[in-house]
């Protein structure tokens, strides 16, 4: 950030004293009929170059929900409408982008898939599955590792775990009370 000037910022408390009517938003909203709004935003889709925009989004993966976000969130940076207002435009603006994504042939995602997280009885029935699958598997390894004791955690005999502790065969381990 070379060539910035940190001492260059808004003084706190300027917000409260500037006038803020120099921002759309911070005036009244220019629209606030549904059928007027809705009508803004199909001439703004269908008679400038902003619809073809958000086709070709719309054609590059992003989806209808994002763009939908993308246009009401203008219209507020314009003044043209609330932010209460732009949620009730939300739906009807989803639904042009989406009429007009199938009228050029184009695949898209809504956005608003939701997977659900709760458990269902399909998910059950295949943990059930999978429980009783891991328990065979189990008992299986059970019945192989008492054949077969030589793994590195079998539990060793006694004269072996003499010799690991460094006791000779005719040494026995002593306790502190009979060393004193």
């Amino acid at each position: 950030m070379e060539g910035t000037n940190v001492f260059d910022a808004p003084i706190p408390g300027a917000n409260f004293t500037s006038d803020e009517r120099n921002w759309p938003w911070h005036r009244a909203p220019d629209i606030t009929d549904t059928d007027e709004a809705l009508e803004y935003i199909a001439y703004e889709m269908t008679d400038t170059p902003k619809g073809f925009r958000y086709m070709n989004m719309i054609e590059s993966g992003v989806t209808i929900a994002t763009i939908t976000d993308i246009v009401v969130t203008l219209g507020i940076g314009k003044g043209k409408w609330t932010p209460d207002f732009a949620l009730a435009l939300a739906g009807p603006t989803a639904r042009f982008l989406e009429i007009m994504a199938k009228s050029y042939g184009i695949d898209y995602d809504l956005g608003i898939e939701e997977v659900s997280s709760e458990p269902t009885a399909v998910f059950f029935k295949e943990m059930r599955e999978f429980s009783e699958e891991f328990e065979q598997e189990s008992s299986d390894e059970e019945i192989a590792s008492d054949e077969d004791e030589t793994g590195l955690m079998t539990p060793s005999s006694d004269e072996e775990q003499q010799m690991m502790l460094g006791y000779a065969d005719d040494e026995e381990p002593t306790t502190d009370e009979e060393e004193a």
